[in-house]
C-alpha cells in the first residue's frame, strides 16, 4: 500500500470506480485513512469532512474531494493512505555523495532549514563553532539531553538533565571554558557524538567553509547515551533517546533526521530484536527517518555459520587472547531442530553434552567459569539461542588459546546455525572466530526493517570499505545493508574545537542523515512533497543510489552508493 500525500484525478476515478461496484455513491466524498496527532475532529471541521477514530493513532476522514489536499497543511496529519480495500500499491565525500551540487545550485539549494538532526551519540562539543551560527554565534542546538548527568531530567523521564538552547547560549556567552560548563556542564569526551554531528550538519565556521557538513543549516537535538564516561550503553538509553527525540521534533512541528551510530552482535540479527522491534514502531510516529550505521565487523572475525546433520557434527572454534577476562557467544538455530553441544577448552578438556532440557549449567573447564543456557523459543522470532559465557574464577583471566564447541544433530530439519562473538571494540583484536565468516555480519540494530542502514567504502577508490558490517540479515528475507556513503578517512569535527580524521560506517551514515534531512527540506518544509520521511523517503533515497556496475541488491552495497541529486531529480519529476 503506498503512502500518498495527495491524489491525482487518475486515482480519484480510480477509487470511485471501485466502490461503485459495490453501490457506493463516492463522487463527492471520499474516505481516506490518517495517521494523527491532536485534535482530528478540528481538522475534519476544517475541511469539510467527518472523522471516525478507529485508534488513537488513526482515523477514517470522509471528505469532499477537492478538499483533500488541503490535509497537508495541517500539523496534526503525519501522513494519509488509501484504504486497503483498494489496492493501491565532506569535503571530497560530500562531492561523492551527489551533495555539493544540491547545496549550492539551482533548483535546489538545499541547507536543511527548517528541519531537526537526531543524533544520538557521546554527546557533543557544544560550543565548536561549526554548531554556531555564523551571524552572532548563537547555537544551533535546539536541546541536549545528556543522560549521564543527573538533576533535571525532560519531561516524562527519569534520568539525565536536559538543556535548552537558552541555557546553551548562555553557556555560550560566559567568557572562560569553567564558567561555560558551569551553566552546560554536558561534554563529549570521546569525540564520537561530535564527528558524527559535523557530518551531519558542520556548517564549516571553523575552517573558513573548507569542512562544511551534509546539511549545515539544520539544527539539532543531541543525547548523550549513557550513564558515565563509557564507549558503550544500553539497548534502554537508546530506546529512550529515540522517544526523546521523537517527541521533541513533533513538540517543534519539524521533521527529523536521527543517525545512530551504535551497534551489538547481541541478538538474532534478523530485525527482532525488542530494539530493531522498537525502531520499527516508532518509524511511523512523527515526521521521521531513522539511520543506522551497519557496523565495523566485517571483518573482524566476529561471526561464523555452521551447518549440522543427523550423521555431520557441527564445529566452531574460537581463540580467546591473553588476559580476557570476559568472552559471551550466541548460537543462534531454528526452533525446529534438536542439538546438543559439547564444550572444549584448550588443554582439552571437555563438557558433558548439553541438552535443551539441562536449562541454565556452570561448570569450571582450564580454570574458567562455564555458564551455558538455551533460551527460547523467542516469542520475537520462533528461534532458540544457546548462549555461552566465559569468564575466570578468579582474579585472573580466561584460559587463553582455541576453544571448541561441536554441535550434535539429535533431530535435525534445518541444520544451520549462526554463531556471533562480542564486537570487536568489547572483546579486542586478539579474541576472534576461528572460521570467520563475512556475510551476515550486520550489528543489531541495524537489521531493523524500518531504518536505513548504511555501509561504508572508500570514496577515493570506489571499493566497499573492509570493515563495512555485511549483510544480509539473518533470515536473508531483509535486505540489509539499504545503501551505503563515504566512510574512509573522513574529516569533521573534533572535541578540540577543530577537524580530524576518521573512519568507520559511523561516518557514512551521518552522510545518510544529511542527505534525508536536505530531502526533508525540499518535500516537507518547501511543501512540495509533505510526506517525504519513512518508507516514502527511504525508497525514492535507494532508487538514487548509484550502482556503476554494481549487482543490486547487495550484501556489500545494498541498493548502491548514496547520490542526493538523483533522488531529488526522481522526485521532482514526480511533483
Amino acid at each position: 500500500m503506498q503512502i500518498v500525500s495527495t491524489l491525482s484525478n487518475t486515482e480519484k476515478e480510480q477509487v470511485n470506480e471501485y466502490l461503485d461496484e459495490f453501490g457506493f455513491n463516492t463522487h463527492q466524498i471520499i474516505d481516506i485513512v490518517v495517521k494523527y496527532n491532536g485534535d482530528i475532529d478540528y481538522v475534519a471541521n476544517e475541511v469539510d469532512g467527518v472523522a471516525q477514530i478507529i485508534s488513537q493513532k488513526f482515523a477514517v476522514m470522509s471528505i469532499p474531494d477537492n478538499n483533500i489536499n488541503k490535509l497537508s497543511g495541517f500539523s496534526q496529519i503525519e501522513y494519509m493512505e488509501l484504504p486497503k480495500l483498494l489496492g493501491y500499491s565532506l569535503s571530497a565525500s560530500i562531492s561523492n555523495s551527489c551533495v555539493k551540487v544540491v547545496q549550492n545550485n539551482a533548483p535546489y539549494n538545499l541547507k536543511g532549514t527548517g528541519v531537526l538532526l537526531g543524533i544520538i551519540d557521546s554527546g557533543i562539543q557544544y560550543a565548536h563553532r561549526d554548531f554556531r551560527n555564523s551571524s552572532d554565534g548563537t547555537t544551533r542546538i535546539e536541546y541536549i539531553w545528556d543522560q549521564s548527568i543527573e538533576g533535571n531530567p525532560p519531561v516524562g523521564f527519569n534520568s539525565g538533565t536536559e538543556y535548552t538552547r537558552s541555557q546553551i547560549n548562555e553557556a555560550l556567552r560566559q567568557p572562560t571554558t569553567a564558567e561555560r560548563l558551569s551553566i552546560v556542564p554536558s561534554q563529549d569526551t570521546i569525540g564520537h557524538g561530535t564527528h558524527v554531528a559535523g557530518i551531519a550538519g558542520g556548517n564549516g565556521n571553523a575552517s573558513n567553509g573548507q569542512y562544511v557538513g551534509m546539511a549545515p543549516e539544520a539544527e539539532f537535538i543531541i543525547v548523550k547515551l549513557g550513564t558515565g564516561n563509557t564507549t558503550f550503553v544500553r539497548n534502554i538509553e537508546i530506546m529512550l533517546a529515540i522517544k526523546y527525540v521523537i517527541e521533541k521534533a513533533r513538540e517543534l512541528n519539524k521533521p527529523v533526521a536521527i543517525n545512530l551510530s551504535n551497534g551489538t552482535n547481541e541478538g538474532p540479527h534478523d530485525g527482532r530484536s525488542i530494539i530493531e522491534q522498537y525502531i520499527d514502531d516508532m518509524s511511523q510516529v512523527w515526521k521521521n527517518n531513522i539511520i543506522i550505521a551497519s557496523g565495523n565487523e566485517g571483518v573482524s572475525f566476529t561471526h561464523t555459520s555452521e551447518t549440522v546433520t543427523m550423521t555431520k557434527t557441527g564445529i566452531f572454534s574460537f581463540q580467546i587472547g591473553a588476559n580476557q577476562t570476559a568472552y559471551g557467544v550466541s548460537v543462534w538455530k531454528s526452533f525446529i531442530d534438536t542439538m546438543e553441544f559439547e564444550i572444549i577448552s584448550p588443554s582439552g578438556n571437555r563438557s558433558s553434552r548439553i541438552r535443551y532440557r539441562d536449562g541454565v549449567k556452570s561448570f569450571i573447564l582450564d580454570r574458567t567459569k562455564v555458564y551455558i543456557t538455551f533460551v527460547g523459543p523467542s516469542p520475537l522470532n520462533g528461534d532458540e539461542e544457546f548462549a555461552i559465557f566465559l569468564s575466570p574464577i578468579s582474579s585472573g583471566a580466561i584460559a587463553a588459546g582455541t576453544w571448541t564447541v561441536n554441535v550434535y544433530g539429535i533431530d535435525i530439519v534445518d541444520g544451520f546455525i549462526d554463531i556471533w562473538g562480542p564486537t570487536s571494540e568489547i572483546a579486542g583484536k586478539d579474541t576472534f572466530m576461528l572460521q570467520p565468516v563475512r556475510s551476515t555480519t550486520l550489528t543489531t540494530p541495524s537489521t531493523a526493517r524500518n531504518a536505513i542502514t548504511v555501509g561504508a567504502y572508500n570514496s577515493l577508490t570506489n571499493q566497499i570499505a573492509p570493515f563495512s558490517g555485511t549483510g544480509y540479515a539473518r533470515n536473508e528475507t531483509t535486505i540489509k545493508p539499504d545503501i551505503t556513503a563515504p566512510g574512509v578517512n573522513i574529516v569533521s569535527t573534533s572535541i578540540t574545537g577543530g577537524y580530524i580524521t576518521q573512519s568507520g560506517t559511523s561516518m557514512a551514515a551521518p552522510h545518510v542523515t544529511g542527505a534525508v534531512a536536505l530531502m526533508m527540506q525540499w518535500g516537507i518544509v518547501q511543501q512540495r512533497v509533505p510526506f517525504l520521511y519513512g518508507e516514502f523517503l527511504k525508497t525514492y533515497l535507494l532508487r538514487g543510489a548509484e550502482r556503476n556496475g554494481i549487482s543490486v541488491p547487495s550484501p556489500e552495497w545494498g541498493y548502491g552508493k548514496l547520490c542526493l541529486k538523483n533522488a531529488l531529480d526522481m522526485l521532482a519529476r514526480t511533483v
